[in-house]
């Protein structure tokens, strides 16, 4: 019962922050406001694979598909990847088989060599 109470407020929390990141970048533009810059950025010039997920998540929240893709396309293939681990993190007990398959260590090898290949492939210019 205990352990069912803390995953519970595990969620609600987890929840509150994503209904809070929302609404902060449906409202404020991290292009033109004070929101945090890549510190990757500010000190190498490069893009990590993060830049621009800022402005990519303001443009979708404000339906703008296009300007989100060139923002920062990775997102559009990252962000269904992190919900589905932290789907399966979360409901491990019931889906297991889910979360043993995100367990292979293919996996954060997978995401590694996509990582790598991205930032390289996005700095080429």
């Amino acid at each position: 019962m205990k352990k069912e109470l803390s995953r519970a407020v595990v969620v609600a929390t987890v929840a509150a922050i994503v209904v809070a990141i929302v609404v902060l970048y449906s409202v404020v533009d991290p292009e033109t406001a004070w929101m945090p810059k890549c510190p990757v950025k500010m000190l190498t010039g490069y893009d990590c694979p993060g830049c621009g997920s800022q402005r990519a998540l303001h443009a979708l929240l404000h339906g703008d598909l296009s300007a989100a893709w060139n923002f920062n396309p990775a997102l559009f293939v990252s962000a269904p990847i992190i919900f589905i681990l932290l789907f399966a993190a979360t409901f491990n007990r019931r889906y297991p088989r889910l979360y043993r398959a995100t367990l292979h260590p293919a996996v954060p090898i997978t995401i590694l060599v996509a990582t790598v290949l991205w930032t390289v492939f996005r700095n080429m210019h």
